[in-house]
């Protein structure tokens, strides 16, 4: 099938300007860090470069991936997991159920025995 949308309404303000941010931030910085070391500042443009793609990613970040929301294939919005997806029961323990540091266990077993000599008693 052949895509009938315009190269212009494909290009979008969005989508201009993170270009712009690529190729300024990283071209535009190599070309400045070689300048900068074929006059003799090589030190200066090492960092020059690193601060400016240093600074690209950030801006990247900050205002292309920081706001997507990325969740998982089993994450529901809207959806409290501790109150919706326990099991009977497991609203008891402190951690909602779920192993934790081995001392549920010790618990568990004791009150098993405890309900064994109940039963032995009788």
């Amino acid at each position: 099938m052949a895509d009938n949308t315009r190269l212009r309404d494909r290009l979008t303000r969005d989508r201009l300007l993170l270009a712009a941010v690529l190729v300024v931030g990283i071209a535009g910085t190599g070309i400045v860090r070689r300048q900068l070391g074929v006059l003799g500042y090589n030190g200066l443009g090492r960092l020059v470069f690193i601060a400016g793609y240093g600074l690209t990613v950030f801006l990247v970040w900050y205002g292309w991936i920081r706001p997507l929301d990325i969740t998982g294939p089993g994450a529901s919005r809207g959806v409290d997991r501790d109150s919706d997806e326990r099991g009977p029961g497991e609203g008891d323990r402190p951690n909602g159920g779920e192993g934790g540091d081995g001392a549920d266990a010790a618990d568990d077993g004791a009150t098993a025995d405890a309900a064994r000599e109940d039963a032995t008693d009788r």
